[in-house]
């Protein structure tokens, strides 16, 4: 996913840790994730924020013996803004780390890779593909602000293809069952999740469009940074980081 970073962009709030000592003098780690894209952050039943994200972020802050603090934030609000203004600790959310991204926090090693690629409904009914020469005629969805949406604005509508953008991926998603669209542009994680989650109604066309890593945010030079890479490190030397995939990620 996710989205592009909005430079300018600042949230006013009360000050909140950046280092390792003060979170851990607080006794608390504020998270801060957009819950809506499933399965790395999202809202069960009961209301509560789950997924394979918020696990990572849950064996950070056991790690520095603390207790993890959610956050419902809007992503145009999550990045940069709720980290530069320091009203969260850390960001977690499918972030996809880029050059611009960087000049204004810092990231995790990646801790998932990922691609874009075409969601469509099941049978392809607009015989959608990738890649291709030329898409004149064919509507394509995309969320704003996401790292799908400027791929698209700058690969896909060259090939000719019309882009509508929508704020919430769930809308798009229907407009690709309902035969609006032809495809969304999503996460390829998100593919494998429909599958379970919803089957029979989406599949991926085509080949990967773009690949592209996921890391955790945290204010600038901050050294929560590096204590997050440790916790990545342990989960994958002592196989809870697999064990996390098969659980969340892994089409089964």
């Amino acid at each position: 996913m996710k989205k592009i970073l909005l430079l300018g962009l600042l949230l006013l709030g009360n000050a909140l840790a950046t280092t390792v000592a003060e979170v851990k003098k607080k006794g608390v780690l504020v998270l801060g994730t957009d819950p809506q894209f499933q399965p790395f952050e999202f809202t069960n039943d009961k209301g509560e924020i789950i997924g394979f994200d918020i696990d990572i972020a849950q064996a950070i802050a056991a790690d520095l013996g603390v207790k993890l603090e959610i956050k419902n934030v809007g992503f145009g609000q999550l990045m940069p803004g709720s980290i530069t203004s320091k009203r969260v600790d850390l960001a977690i959310s499918g972030i996809t780390i880029t050059d611009e991204r960087a000049k204004v926090v810092s990231f995790s090693k990646t801790y998932f890779t990922s691609a874009q690629v075409f969601i469509a409904k099941s049978g392809n009914p607009k015989k959608l593909n990738w890649p291709l020469k030329t898409l004149k005629g064919t509507t394509i969805g995309v969320q704003a602000g996401t790292t799908g949406f400027y791929f698209a604005d700058d690969t896909l509508k060259k090939l000719g293809a019309t882009l509508k953008v929508y704020d919430d991926f769930a809308s798009g998603l229907s407009d690709v069952q309902n035969g609006r669209i032809a495809a969304m542009v999503g996460d390829k994680p998100t593919v494998d999740y429909l599958k379970k989650a919803r089957p029979g109604q989406f599949q991926q066309v085509g080949k990967d469009l773009v690949s592209e890593d996921y890391g955790i945010a945290f204010a600038k030079n901050s050294d929560l940074a590096k204590a997050a890479n440790a916790t990545l490190d342990r989960l994958r030397k002592n196989g809870e980081y697999q064990k996390l995939l098969e659980k969340w990620i892994v089409a089964k």
